[in-house]
């Protein structure tokens, strides 16, 4: 016997040395392992005896709740002592991220989903508005928010008939006529309220409006094209790439669409001859809305003109028809107005401005202008009353610069607005 007991004795040392624990067996009682189990396992079949100490003592319910040093035993002998049922069934909560069980997630998508049915319209909801399911419907809000808008500064042509092209095929010179107002409506709406179409980033679609436009526009000739839609075009979409802060491009598309109206004829008297009031007062228009934008980036930007003059629009004679003219008589009124501020600058000022007003030029010698208004100037729509107003403060202070520069300063005006310049 003692040869066996000091063959035991030194691996039993051993394996305490190595941090191994010897537990003790009692054959006698059985116990399953309970839920906690250290390695994670909810249904083991495997048994424990009674008595054997876990690897990594865990406390029982009992001794947790006391908040007392428990050996981890089953049963521990604080419980065996106190003659408390010893029970291993709390269930620690794991450490680390709480990835939850997504209620919140559910909840947000159970409320975009009845969002989009109290809201058919998909581009209400930020999806792709230039789908071709949505574009038609985006294109006829532009058309509303021009009409009701934007028309009363650019009365170029008669509203039924961007009314009349969506309920139809479009030729290609209407579909790029149409893109590129769409693309100056939007463009409009950068940084400003999102409600008024109810869609979102309106820079990215004013681009995307652009691209379409000159998609269709490659389709066709549009140098050739003997209407005014390819003008129209070139023109709003120079004004849309004013709008997005390109002035490069904005000049060059406002100089193409100067050029595709002197090619047409616009400012000579055989382009209106055998032609209706109605008809040859929106081209004249066209030929005027050139004229007032070009001077107003020339102005803008130190920049040369193309158009001396504007044209004249003259009043209706007795045998004219009115009926196609859909549009209260305030609009032709402010429009006349807003030609005639433009065109009391002189073209001297223009070239002298061009030059960003170096003294000595060739083109020094100027005459100060007014911006007065025509009589009857109450007769206008609100919005030609705020764009003529900001017009003639801008143009006064582009004056005040001009006469700094060349020393044009008196202590005698007659107007009271551009007091000391003579």
């Amino acid at each position: 016997m003692q040869t066996t007991i000091l063959s035991v004795i030194p691996i039993t040392l051993l394996l305490f040395s190595f941090g191994v624990a010897v537990e003790p067996t009692y054959p006698d009682r059985e116990l399953p392992l309970l839920k906690g189990d250290p390695y994670g396992s909810d249904k083991v079949n495997d048994v424990v005896t009674v008595g054997r100490i876990l690897s990594k003592k865990i406390p029982c319910d009992a001794c947790r709740q006391r908040r007392v040093r428990c050996d981890g035993l089953l049963p521990c002998s604080s419980c065996q002592r106190t003659r408390l049922a010893c029970s291993r069934e709390y269930v620690r909560k794991r450490r680390g991220p709480k990835y939850g069980r997504g209620r919140k997630i559910e909840a947000l998508r159970s409320a975009e989903s009845h969002g989009n049915q109290d809201h058919p319209n998909a581009c209400e909801r930020g999806a792709d508005v230039l789908a071709p399911e949505n574009l038609r419907l985006l294109m006829r809000r532009c058309v509303d928010v021009f009409l009701q808008q934007m028309y009363p500064i650019m009365p170029l042509f008669r509203p039924s008939t961007l009314v009349e092209w969506l309920s139809r095929p479009m030729e290609p010179n209407e579909q790029t006529m149409l893109f590129a107002l769409c693309a100056l409506v939007t463009s409009f709406l950068c940084g400003r309220s999102k409600s008024i179409l109810g869609c979102g980033e309106w820079e990215s679609v004013a681009r995307m409006f652009i691209k379409k436009s000159h998609a269709v526009r490659s389709e066709y000739n549009f140098v050739e094209d003997s209407t005014l839609l390819s003008l129209l075009a070139s023109f709003f979409i120079a004004v849309t790439h004013f709008e997005l802060h390109n002035a490069r491009q904005s000049w060059f598309y406002l100089r193409e669409a100067i050029t595709l109206a002197q090619a047409l004829g616009l400012h000579t008297d055989e382009f209106y001859r055998d032609m209706d009031y109605v008809s040859a007062l929106y081209c004249r228009r066209t030929y005027n809305i050139l004229f007032v934008t070009e001077r107003s980036l020339a102005v803008a930007r130190h920049k040369s003109v193309l158009l001396a003059r504007p044209l004249i629009l003259p009043g209706p004679g007795p045998n004219d028809q009115l009926e196609g003219l859909e549009e209260p008589p305030e609009i032709d009124h402010g429009f006349r107005q807003l030609v005639h501020v433009y065109s009391q600058i002189d073209v001297n000022f223009l070239s002298f401005w061009s030059e960003r007003g170096i003294i000595g030029s060739a083109h020094a010698t100027w005459h100060p202008f007014c911006s007065k208004l025509l009589p009857g100037c109450d007769v206008m729509s609100d919005a030609q009353k705020a764009d003529i107003f900001v017009t003639q403060r801008w143009l006064e202070l582009v004056l005040w610069r001009a006469a700094l520069q060349q020393g044009l300063l008196s202590s005698t005006a007659e107007s009271h607005s551009r007091k000391s310049m003579t």
